[in-house]
């Protein structure tokens, strides 16, 4: 008897070592089907992803690879196609300033105002597209130099405007050519006020007089462009402690915007939303000068609170252009760049917004981007393509 109920425990104890050996022979089992559940699902998430961004890439360089009619967008029918390339002939993604430049009549700029580019709004293009209703785009073109300024006073007629230069991941480049000019919104003069080179901590600066400090309430805009190759970047900024004395970019309700109407010859437009006739309203810009240098302009309007100017540039290189007018105390500049500056959010002040779909969904599905580093008049900047359904 004694041996039988050894034998009868020594079973419980095997059928209990059993039942914890397939328990966690269950558990183990449960965890393995779960990391696999998880892995699959992760591929197949992975999958989906390749694909969106393959489609992504498809549609972006459909979009800057094709060329479109020579004339696109200015003065004539909406296309029956649309592209950005400046030719079939020219390596890809060299984009045209021009066709560019006019995606701003898209935008913010008052396309009432200028006959000829009432077609092209974001609907109209996305059209051409052939983009389905469930899906919208955004596209942005970026300088890939980033500046930041600060300016101090030195005395009653000194400052000093240092600058640190990064590239888009946040890293300082060293050895920019960094010019320094002045913008005297009391005359609308543009004078260059120094040049230095940047360190290996991407910082650079200049102590220069101010244009006009022996003019009563005479105010003037630091103005900075660094360029290293084909690289570039602008900014500037208002020294004045009185900074409700000068209102800049969109804060001016003023809009300004370019359009190339050939290889050498750019239209500057500008509108200032004013109440009465402006005391002064003058038009300067700066040019890339087939010297390797700078050259700027100044021009006095016909009229006193809108203006359309044709100027002459080099082929390649980039123009910033400033549209100034002076209504009492108070100074209104509205500012561009050729090759346009398509964006929202730059460091150095508002350019216009990018082209398409701004507004976010909460319905969307997906939202996939890409950087396309592109060409153009010489220059390198990078372009942004969003693309979402919803």
């Amino acid at each position: 008897m004694l041996l039988n109920l050894k034998k009868r425990r020594r079973g419980q104890v095997r059928a209990i070592d059993f039942v914890v050996s397939l328990l966690l022979f269950l558990l183990m089992l449960t965890q393995l089907i779960l990391v696999i559940i998880n892995v699959q699902t992760g591929l197949t998430t992975q999958m989906k992803d390749d694909l969106s961004f393959t489609e992504l890439d498809t549609f972006g360089r459909s979009l800057l690879q094709k060329e479109g009619p020579p004339q696109w967008g200015y003065k004539q029918d909406l296309p029956s196609s649309f592209g950005l390339s400046e030719s079939a002939n020219l390596p890809s993604l060299t984009l045209d300033a021009s066709k560019i430049a006019r995606l701003i009549t898209g935008t913010t700029f008052p396309i009432s105002t200028i006959s000829g580019f009432e077609q092209f709004s974001y609907d109209s293009i996305k059209n051409l597209l052939s983009l389905g209703t469930d899906q919208e785009f955004q596209l942005s073109i970026l300088p890939l130099l980033e500046i930041s300024i600060i300016i101090t006073q030195e005395n009653d007629s000194a400052y000093q405007a240092r600058v640190d230069i990064t590239n888009v991941n946040n890293l300082p480049i060293e050895e920019c050519t960094v010019s320094f000019f002045t913008l005297d919104l009391t005359t609308g003069s543009i004078i260059l006020a120094g040049v230095d080179s940047s360190g290996n901590d991407g910082e650079a600066s200049i102590v220069y007089i101010n244009p006009n400090f022996n003019i009563p309430d005479g105010e003037h805009l630091s103005i900075v462009i660094a360029e290293k190759g084909p690289l570039w970047g602008i900014v500037w900024d208002s020294p004045s402690s009185n900074t409700e004395d000068i209102l800049i970019g969109r804060e001016s309700n003023a809009a300004i915007w370019s359009c190339g109407l050939n290889s050498s010859s750019l239209l500057i437009s500008d509108m200032h939303e004013v109440v009465e006739t402006p005391d002064e309203h003058f038009l300067s810009y700066i040019y890339k000068n087939n010297q390797g240098g700078f050259s700027n302009e100044s021009i006095t309007p016909t009229f006193k609170f809108k203006a359309n100017e044709t100027v002459s540039i080099p082929t390649n290189g980039i123009v910033a252009f400033f549209s100034i007018i002076k209504q009492g105390d108070i100074y209104k500049v509205g500012i561009g760049t050729f090759p346009a500056v398509l964006d929202n959010n730059q460091n150095s002040g508002e350019f216009y917004n990018v082209f398409g779909k701004v507004e976010d969904n909460l319905r969307e599905k997906t939202r996939i981007s890409k950087d396309f580093p592109v060409y153009i008049r010489g220059t390198l900047m990078k372009c942004r393509i969003i693309l979402w359904s919803v």
